[in-house]
């Protein structure tokens, strides 16, 4: 028994759950609000990063039908999440005011 707990412990497992709010929360009771809310989760395509562990992965299940989740390693920063931006369809060349 003891073996086989540390042998999961060590394989790679993911750090933080990535939890994105794909419906929404109107019309459902309090306690599921309060679920979202303790996940930081306030507006619909709203993204939290939380780490993994049993009262996080509760409120997950909690709300199943209304989050996605994703497993990662790291939280990426504010330059990572510019440079995975598409660039603009457009310039703006001069101003007319």
């Amino acid at each position: 028994m003891m073996q086989r707990r540390f042998l999961s412990s060590s394989t790679n497992a993911a750090n933080y759950y990535k939890i994105t709010l794909k419906r929404s929360t109107i019309g459902l009771s309090k306690d599921f609000k309060a679920a979202a809310h303790t996940l930081g989760l306030y507006r619909l395509q709203q993204t939290t990063y939380q780490p993994v562990n049993a009262s996080t992965a509760g409120s997950i299940l909690k709300l199943k039908e209304l989050v996605k989740v994703e497993n990662v390693d790291a939280i990426p920063t504010k330059e990572d999440l510019l440079a995975a931006k598409p660039p603009r369809g457009y310039k703006v060349i001069g101003n007319k005011i």
